[in-house]
């Protein structure tokens, strides 16, 4: 079966296809790292991302535009996602580092903990 294919135009910012590939890489990268938790918790962020563009979705003024909206929807939610993975692995490294911090809280669930047998 032969599928007719139609030609999309609309104006984007130069950066729009460099943007698509590292938002598929992103996603890419995403399935080939993350465990089955993490994969979840990711998709959920990246779909909810997406879906509050819903609306500007059902704004185009015609199929172009349509396809533009749904594509920066995409890679806007890829891109809030690399985010969000680069800002936990940063607070990761920084807790694992944290011996002060965590000794501090040590000390104070060791000083509480008498309060929570009685």
């Amino acid at each position: 079966m032969s599928i007719a294919e139609k030609t999309y135009t609309f104006r984007a910012s130069k950066d729009l296809g460099p943007r698509a590939r590292g938002a598929v890489a992103t996603l890419a990268s995403l399935l080939d790292e993350a465990g089955s938790e993490e994969l979840d918790e990711a998709m959920a962020a990246f779909s909810l991302t997406l879906l509050r563009r819903a609306r500007e979705l059902g704004e185009g003024e015609n199929q172009s535009a349509l396809f533009r909206a749904t594509l920066e929807g995409f890679i806007e939610a890829a891109e809030k996602l690399a985010r969000d993975r680069e800002h936990l692995r940063a607070y990761e490294e920084w807790a694992a580092e944290d011996e002060e911090g965590h000794a501090v809280r040590s000390a104070a669930a060791k000083a509480a903990a008498p309060r929570w047998d009685e």
